[in-house]
């Protein structure tokens, strides 16, 4: 069997495949990363979280971010029941190695990290698409994969080992592993982009602002210039509401009406992009890894996107996934108990998170943060997931485990 010379073939040129490419080439392996679309291209989720840029400062793409895009300082919560407000800044977390992080039309973003990948030596294929995953019984030794500028070329590339990190279409989950929609969390994303909306001023002019409704919660990530991401998440009740024949973007509108404190915010702005959507998006896949293969970022399951959390995921998971690789190949040992620490640290990052997020639509979280004589501790510990410390590979902190007992995950079982 040939291997061309690769060390892995990486599905998706997204946050985490070409983050994982970056950190290959890195190291001296050899990734080639198949991508179906043409970079730049659109995407949703556009606001990183600022332990990200321990990556970003490692592949030394850190100050180019820096220089494109505007900085995000915290997050600002608005409740329109109560009318309370909170902000937190980076800087109150526990361990504030990294203060700001970057708010990023993702388009521009995800072609400054495919490019650094490139340029690091990874090998990358646009519009090229992985149509199967290719088996020798349990193990994955390479993929078929089809030029979409000339469909009749079709071309089997083979090497030790296959990440996918094809994002929710999850090319190899949707072959070979189960996946299950994650409980409370069937929610359904409308999102545009502005012209024009409030900012607040100063430092905190780059905070994400999030007004939670009765049916659900409005982002607001504001971009450098005077473009604005707009969405809201929304409960598959309020989703029902939506008539017959009744367009998005005049679904939207009704659904800003629910919301005086999302109009005030809004104010005189003007939509540049109609409406887009992404219905019931919180899943996960049973297992993360095989013998020859991984999932990386959103292709192993998504989470819903209140805390920013799928890009953050995908970057310091294909981070990990990396050195796992790496080693991996060192020792010639590419089966599924190779990436076992991998899959472990992912879950556990998967599920701080997750479990607040549950905690949050319950309304427990809720409650703690807009808690009025909020313990300076708690303030710590919610900036510091916030701020996406949840990778804890060497030591578990303490507020960590707090956070799991308090808030814990609930994952669908897989029997």
């Amino acid at each position: 069997m040939t291997h061309h010379g690769w060390d892995a073939l990486i599905l998706g040129g997204g946050p985490g495949g070409s983050t994982l490419a970056a950190s290959l080439a890195r190291r001296g392996r050899r990734a080639l990363v198949l991508e179906r679309e043409k970079f730049p291209r659109f995407h949703i989720g556009e606001s990183l979280l600022p332990r990200s840029r321990e990556v970003f400062v490692e592949l030394g793409v850190d100050e180019e971010l820096d220089r494109r895009f505007l900085r995000k300082y915290g997050a600002r919560f608005l409740c329109c029941t109560t009318g309370r407000e909170s902000t937190y800044r980076f800087e109150e977390s526990f361990d504030p190695k990294f203060t700001y992080a970057y708010q990023v039309p993702r388009a521009e973003f995800d072609h400054v990290l495919l490019e650094q990948a490139r340029k690091l030596g990874a090998e990358v294929r646009e519009q090229w698409e992985a149509t199967d995953v290719l088996f020798e019984g349990s193990r994955a030794v390479g993929v078929r994969a089809k030029n979409l500028l000339n469909p009749s070329e079709v071309t089997e590339l083979f090497a030790p080992i296959v990440v996918d990190a094809t994002g929710r279409d999850t090319l190899l989950a949707s072959r070979t592993r189960r996946k299950a929609n994650i409980a409370r969390l069937d929610k359904t994303a409308l999102f545009s982009h502005y012209r024009g909306t409030f900012r607040p001023s100063g430092q905190d002019e780059g905070n994400i602002q999030i007004v939670i409704f009765e049916h659900g919660w409005f982002w607001f990530i504001p971009f450098r210039g005077d473009v604005t991401s707009v969405g809201v998440v929304v409960s598959s009740e309020w989703i029902r509401q939506k008539q017959k024949g009744e367009s998005l973007d005049s679904f939207y509108d009704r659904t800003f009406a629910q919301s005086a404190t999302a109009r005030e915010i809004l104010g005189g702005a003007t939509r540049l992009r109609p409406v887009g959507a992404l219905a019931d998006f919180s899943y996960r896949i049973d297992q993360l890894a095989g013998d020859g293969w991984l999932f990386v970022g959103d292709a192993g399951g998504f989470l819903d996107p209140l805390f920013s959390t799928g890009a953050h995921l995908a970057i310091k998971g294909a981070a990990l996934a990396a050195e796992a690789i790496d080693h991996a190949l060192t020792t010639g040992d590419v089966s599924r108990a190779a990436f076992a620490t991998y899959e472990a640290n992912v879950r556990y990052a998967v599920d701080l998170f997750l479990g607040v997020v549950q905690s949050f639509y319950a309304g427990q979280f809720r409650e703690t943060l807009f808690e009025p004589n909020q313990r300076p501790t708690i303030r710590k510990l919610i900036t510091s997931i916030l701020s996406g410390d949840v990778f804890h590979v060497e030591r578990r902190p303490p507020w960590a485990s707090f956070l799991r007992e308090h808030y814990p995950a609930e994952v669908p079982t897989f029997v």
